[in-house]
């Protein structure tokens, strides 16, 4: 008989009951029907999105006021169960005893409030997150007793009186920005060539600054008055209106650069202009104003002209400083009468201080010769009298003593052996208003500038009157501030004609509503290589600027381009323009000269 198999081990762990629960249905809603048992005497606060979450336990005094300013306007219970309600004790009966301040608490940094610093939401400021308590009881009788008594302020500085009656602004309050107009109309049927940014030009230089070598000179210079040099604000002179004629002939119609064009020993010159043309180029990246220069090529030359009234012919007021000037035309701090008025107190500058110039009569030409024991002589080129003064009539004003010199320069390094000739020959007319002699009795060239005075409350500067004699140094950084592109111009003239030195005159409003009267307050004497390196003006980047700006030109077909500056921009664009685009201007011009010499 088979043996039975043994039984097997009951198991050490008894199976659990499995109950399923009762499942309530609530056809209204969701959730049970009625709370648990073990639920029933617990109390219940119910929870808002609105109500304040903080940490779990806070019993800070500042929290706590933070929490009640914060709902102050809601001082109404939001709870629902009786538990949860804030039994007060009655106070009454209660007197605050001790008045004495306590030590200040100064708020934390994580005490409801945000930010850092003395500002806006400061530890020393009103911060968003933190007011202080309105004082009660005896503190607030305390600062009531005491609220109307005046506190005395500290005294002023002149400097917030002065920035006060000048209507100090905050830095985001500043008038908006003066829209200018361009000098020219751009048409549509212009096309653009090509732009030249500031940025770029600033980068531009040329290795070596080429020397200037005459070709042709003519005319006639007339000798500075060395009592000019003498003169300051405690012995102004009045400054005389002269009769002179002045010439701003272009380059295209000069007859001196036509023939030098058509000499077979400059067969090899590819660019003509003048220094006024010359010099705007060269100072591009300081000029705000709009100008324009019209560039003719024909037969492989370019010939760099202006139009008729170009801003180019005129001097600049205030260019690169405060935009004070007025809307109104018929103000006399309008744009185009300060440009005017800066313009004709050059011209009379120019002449008022040479020996036989406007005002100077017989007495002053023997006051000199009695100084120096001889009377100064002018000085003649190989040609004294020039083209355009060989015009004037015999009933028209005569002709300023001005002198030219027509020079030859050649930008661009001598090539390598193997590498392509990039120099350019330029053929430029430049100025030279007087003469004086050196202190080894040599003849000294001379150009003669004048810088004008408006109104030094408009100008945010220094009135002459007062500083020129102690800070003129003050004064010239003021005007340079002011007036960088004019400054710079005049210097790169000086340096393309050769001159010795340049004398700058200081010229002011005998009143600063009137500007038809002026008085000369002072003049300075420095040499244009000196006077460079100390407005910041680099050479080598001037002459970079130039020849980058030919050389795209020398690559462009036979016909008319304009080089037209942004007015609103720091931008150089380049159009091609049809052969006609100022024929009317030119005719309006012809027509202007033949009525003036009618009259």
């Amino acid at each position: 008989r088979a043996s039975e198999p043994p039984p097997r081990p009951r198991s050490r762990h008894a199976a659990m009951p499995f109950v399923l629960p009762e499942l309530e249905d609530n056809p209204d809603g969701w959730g049970p029907l009625s709370s648990p048992a073990q639920f029933s005497d617990l109390p219940f606060a119910p929870f808002e999105k609105k109500a304040f979450v903080g940490r779990m336990a806070d019993w800070s005094a500042r929290a706590e006021q933070y929490r009640e300013r914060r709902y102050r306007d809601q001082r109404q219970p939001q709870v629902t169960n009786e538990a949860f309600t804030f039994q007060e004790e009655s106070q009454d009966g209660f007197n605050l005893v001790d008045t004495q301040k306590g030590p200040l608490q100064q708020p934390g940094w994580d005490k409801g409030m945000r930010g850092r610093g003395r500002g806006r939401g400061g530890r020393f400021g009103r911060g968003r997150g933190f007011h202080q308590a309105a004082p009660m009881g005896a503190e607030a009788k305390f600062n009531a007793k005491f609220e109307k008594k005046v506190v005395k302020t500290a005294a002023q500085s002149k400097w917030k009186k002065s920035m006060a009656a000048n209507n100090y602004r905050r830095w985001n309050d500043r008038d908006p920005v003066r829209i200018r107009d361009a000098s020219v109309d751009v048409r549509p049927e212009w096309s653009v060539m090509g732009q030249f940014a500031f940025s770029e030009l600033g980068k531009m230089t040329i290795s070596e600054v080429p020397d200037g070598v005459d070709v042709h000179a003519c005319g006639t210079l007339q000798p500075y008055d060395k009592n000019y040099d003498r003169i300051n604000p405690k012995q102004e002179k009045k400054l005389v209106q002269s009769e002179r004629a002045f010439f701003k002939v272009t380059t295209s119609d000069d007859p001196e650069i036509a023939r030098l064009a058509d000499d077979p020993a400059h067969k090899d010159v590819k660019v003509f202009a003048t220094d006024a043309i010359v010099s705007v180029i060269m100072a591009a990246p300081r000029s705000a104003m709009g100008w324009d220069i019209v560039i003719n090529k024909v037969d492989g030359r370019l010939f760099l002209d202006k139009r008729h009234g170009s801003p180019i012919d005129f001097v600049s007021c205030n260019e690169t400083g405060n935009d004070f000037m007025s809307e109104d035309p018929e103000s006399i701090n309008h744009l185009g009468k300060l440009t005017a008025e800066a313009t004709l107190i050059n011209q009379h500058f120019s002449q008022q201080v040479l020996v036989d110039g406007a005002g100077s009569g017989s007495e002053r030409a023997s006051s000199a010769s009695a100084s120096a024991g001889e009377a100064p002589k002018p000085h003649a080129f190989a040609e004294p009298v020039t083209p355009f003064a060989a015009e004037v009539g015999p009933d028209d004003p005569p002709a300023a003593p001005v002198a030219y010199r027509y020079r030859l320069f050649e930008m661009g390094k001598p090539p390598k052996e193997g590498d392509d000739d990039t120099r350019v020959k330029m053929v430029v007319r430049t100025e030279l208003d007087a003469v004086a002699k050196g202190k080894q009795e040599e003849d000294v060239f001379l150009r003669l500038f004048a810088l004008n005075e408006v109104d030094a409350r408009l100008t945010s500067g220094i009135d002459w009157r007062q500083k020129l004699d102690s800070q003129r140094g003050a004064v010239l950084a003021t005007e340079l501030k002011n007036n960088s592109c004019k400054l710079a111009k005049w210097t790169l003239q000086a340096m393309l004609a050769s001159a010795d030195l340049i004398k700058l005159g200081y010229v002011s409003r005998n009143h600063a509503r009137d500007n038809n009267n002026h008085v000369l307050l002072g003049t300075q004497t420095c040499k244009p290589a000196e006077f460079a390196r100390q407005i910041n003006l680099n050479a080598n980047n001037a002459w970079g600027i130039l020849k980058s700006i030919v050389d795209v030109c020398l690559q462009l077909d036979e016909g008319r381009y304009l080089l037209l500056k942004d007015p609103n921009k720091p931008i150089i664009r380049l159009y091609t323009i049809p052969l006609d685009a100022f024929e009317e201007e030119e005719e309006a011009a012809a027509e202007e000269g033949g009525a003036e010499e009618e009259d």
